[in-house]
């Protein structure tokens, strides 16, 4: 009768047991596992709000054990306890904050209203569901879990914390600075400011810290962080997003701020002279000199459209094509660059600064200029001669003077002199040939003819 009467417990035990596993899958507690109590999970907002977290006012209201569908009636109801709501996280939608909200007990025919802070990405759908998932014990052995589905329109919407990230434009292959502008456009003050930022790793890094601690703003300021960006060679060819994450306060409410800025990357251009040479070396006034140098471009990308123009201090004159014209520069390669000019008559003796502006394109067609300096001495006295046989480029006439002019000038008076003394000679030796053939007419006459001559005499 013993051995009878354990093995029925056994058997009974063993049932429990398995009837409780089998109730796992939403409702779990001893058996028999009683009627859970109804209830409904809804929200008054129907509009969310894409790159910013939207405190959504989730509402539940404890039904009590009222079912009609189920031919359930009980006006007493049933206490939900330990009550704890979570959202599914999606793409579009996820968790602000440690993911579970507890609200406790809800008595029957009662409601509790909780905001849950949840996240829509920038880039979230049009419309989206939410599923919301409760948690809640009743008649404190039974565990009761589900899921219910929430439907929201997403829609773009203003904060009052505008930011803006320059430049847009930046060198692929070098450290680019970058600013980041943070303005409070509303009427109240942001408090507690938190930045973090970040890049795609395959498209560069930021160089230092990711992330400032901002603290207030009030109504209308701004504040600036500088930071350093590592812009791969080999980054994104269009465009690649620098990610800002803001989180503040506005009053007593979190919010958090998205911001994602397109920055397009370009080859980087970095154009240097090198091989400077001025031919003369010194000119003095009226002297025409010519600057020449290389240009390389040791940067990533080519230059396009390359122009070399000599801004020209007061007593010069370009002699030719000012700028001229060197072509494309591609990377990792050199072009020749010559500028002529021309000393004025009346500049003084020195050294002055001349400025080369060089003009180019980048792969954006957008102008780039950088400068080279070049010192060009004058020297010697103001002494000029002009020479008016010569003409230059477009008809521009040549005035030849200093070093040029003085050996012009002195040799035209070398060739005048030698022709004066020339035309001496030769007057002097005429006169002296026409004397003797008077002499020697003189003498072919008869001796008895020249003194009956000088006898009539």
């Amino acid at each position: 009768m013993k051995k009878t009467t354990s093995m029925i417990s056994i058997i009974s035990i063993l049932a429990v047991v398995m009837v409780s596993g089998l109730a796992m899958a939403g409702t779990s507690g001893p058996s028999p596992i009683p009627n859970p109590p109804t209830f409904s999970v809804t929200s008054n907002l129907t509009t969310l709000c894409k790159g910013q977290t939207n405190y959504v006012p989730i509402m539940v209201s404890n039904l009590g054990n009222t079912n009609p569908s189920l031919g359930i009636s009980n006006l007493s109801g049933t206490i939900m306890q330990y009550t704890s709501l979570s959202l599914l996280s999606t793409k579009s939608l996820t968790v602000a904050g440690n993911g579970t909200n507890y609200i406790g007990r809800i008595l029957p025919y009662n409601s509790v209203t909780l905001d849950m802070p949840i996240f829509v990405a920038s880039n979230a759908s049009l419309i989206t569901t939410a599923g919301i998932s409760i948690n809640y014990y009743y008649l404190t052995y039974y565990e009761d879990s589900e899921v219910r589905n929430m439907t929201f329109e997403v829609q773009t919407c203003p904060s009052q914390l505008q930011v803006s990230i320059n430049p847009k434009t930046i060198e692929s292959g070098t450290i680019q600075n970058l600013s980041i502008n943070l303005t409070n456009t509303g009427n109240s003050t942001i408090k507690s400011l938190y930045v973090h930022f970040s890049v795609p790793s395959i498209d560069g890094a930021i160089v230092g810290s990711q992330q400032a601690e901002v603290g207030s703003l009030t109504p209308g300021s701004e504040y600036y962080i500088n930071a350093q960006l590592f812009v791969s060679r080999n980054a994104s060819i269009e465009s690649f997003p620098m990610n800002l994450t803001a989180t503040f306060y506005t009053g007593n409410n979190l919010e958090q701020l998205s911001n994602s800025t397109s920055l397009i990357p370009i080859g980087g251009i970095n154009l240097l002279s090198s091989g400077l040479t001025l031919s003369p070396t010194s000119t003095t006034p009226g002297g025409i000199f010519s600057i020449s140098f290389v240009l390389t471009d040791v940067g990533t990308s080519g230059a396009s459209a390359v122009t070399a123009m000599a801004e020209l201090p007061k007593g010069f004159a370009s002699f030719g094509s000012n700028p001229v014209y060197v072509g494309d520069i591609s990377s990792d390669s050199q072009a020749p660059v010559t500028l002529t000019l021309v000393v004025g008559n009346s500049t003084a003796s020195g050294t002055y600064k001349i400025p080369i502006l060089i003009n180019y394109l980048n792969s954006l067609r957008q102008n780039e200029t950088t400068m080279i300096y070049v010192n060009a001495t004058v020297v010697g006295s103001n002494f000029t001669s002009r020479y008016s046989g010569t003409t230059g480029p477009a008809g521009a006439r040549v005035v030849m003077g200093g070093g040029n002019g003085l050996l012009l000038g002195w040799s035209i008076i070398s060739v005048i002199i030698i022709i004066a003394l020339s035309y001496a000679f030769v007057k002097e030796k005429k006169k002296h040939d026409a004397h003797f053939s008077v002499r020697k007419s003189i003498a072919s006459i008869p001796h008895w003819v020249r003194q009956r001559w000088k006898q009539k005499t």
